[in-house]
């Protein structure tokens, strides 16, 4: 079953959690940057500021609203200090631990290390391991092997630029992880993950300042059935939401491949709907205008898409864009 309710993720902004305005995002005196965040104690910190990272996630603690206005995830550096977080998060507002760097080997680590905490995972696949597609069916079979923690699952995430890393690369300018050496990797996650019925992440482009290049990138998710997309930087987040909003004839197209009196084949809007098997894309389409929203046609002028409201009460797709950057 295709877990469609991960699309509520959004936006997934890493932050270190020494930065200075997470306190004040968790108590909401400062607007959410995006759906989600991550508070990093891994590679958005520095060896020697460890110990502060760790100070200050204890200060956060100590007064953490009873509900906070953003989905919050912590990032360890690894499974010992994930030990340790757990006990800090117990009975708190974090909804899970974000596993840095897991391979087949470790995931069952990190499955009963968040089931006996209570916790949600998200998995990060950034190893060299992972450009064989036989690491990604055996993950996938150690999921499907444990459906009670495959139910915890938040999302999996893939490191784009620690994969990168592995061929001595990193990322180019106007260049989407599909045109480069990860196109390969995400084919893969889309594939075998996806069709396993996994919510999967696409890696975050972390060329700041180049927001066409992410735009063509994170449509290119949107169509491949990623779920959200990292975000280094709240400029990236209205971006990113508005590809993930769903056309309005979509939604048209997607009703009626679920009325339940439709015929076997018809044609709506000059496309042939089959709903057999069209349901589980009209289900999947529904669910991210649920929470992204739906846009008109696309302005063949500009090329931009005229944005309508999101939803009552849903996260609004743009509402990020008059956030003051977290730098």
């Amino acid at each position: 079953m295709h877990r469609f309710d991960a699309y509520s993720l959004g936006a997934t902004l890493y932050m270190p959690v020494l930065h200075p305005r997470v306190a004040d995002i968790l108590h909401g005196r400062l607007p959410p940057p995006a759906a989600s965040i991550v508070l990093c104690l891994e590679d958005a910190l520095a060896a020697q500021d460890v110990d502060d990272g760790l100070r200050c996630l204890d200060q956060l603690m100590s007064d953490l609203p009873q509900r906070l206005p953003v989905r919050t995830f912590l990032r360890p550096r690894n499974r010992e200090m994930a030990y340790a977080l757990s006990a800090r998060t117990a009975g708190t507002a974090i909804e899970g631990l974000v596993a840095p760097k897991v391979v087949p080997e470790t995931l069952p680590d990190w499955l009963a290390l968040t089931r006996d905490a209570g916790l949600a995972v998200m998995p990060t696949l950034e190893s060299a391991c992972f450009f064989d597609p036989g690491k990604i069916c055996a993950l996938r079979d150690i999921l499907d092997d444990h459906p009670e923690d495959a139910s915890r699952l938040a999302a999996i995430r893939l490191g784009g630029n620690d994969l990168l890393s592995t061929l001595a690369l990193r990322r180019e300018r106007g260049i989407t992880s599909w045109e480069g050496p990860l196109g390969w990797v995400l084919s893969m996650a889309s594939s075998i993950l996806i069709a396993a019925g996994y919510p999967v992440a696409a890696p975050v482009y972390d060329v700041i300042d180049d927001l066409e290049t992410l735009r063509r990138e994170t449509l290119r998710d949107v169509a491949a059935g990623f779920i959200s997309k990292t975000v280094i930087h709240p400029a990236q987040t209205p971006v990113i939401n508005r590809a993930f909003q769903v056309l309005r004839a979509d939604v048209e197209h997607a009703r009626a491949a679920l009325d339940s009196e439709a015929q076997a084949v018809f044609k709506v809007g000059g496309m042939m709907c089959e709903p057999a098997t069209h349901r589980a894309w009209a289900r999947r389409t529904l669910a991210r205008q649920k929470v992204f929203g739906v846009i008109g046609e696309v302005d063949t002028t500009t090329g931009v898409h005229a944005t309508e409201a999101a939803p009552s009460g849903q996260y609004h797709p743009l509402a990020a864009a008059s956030h003051t950057p977290i730098s």
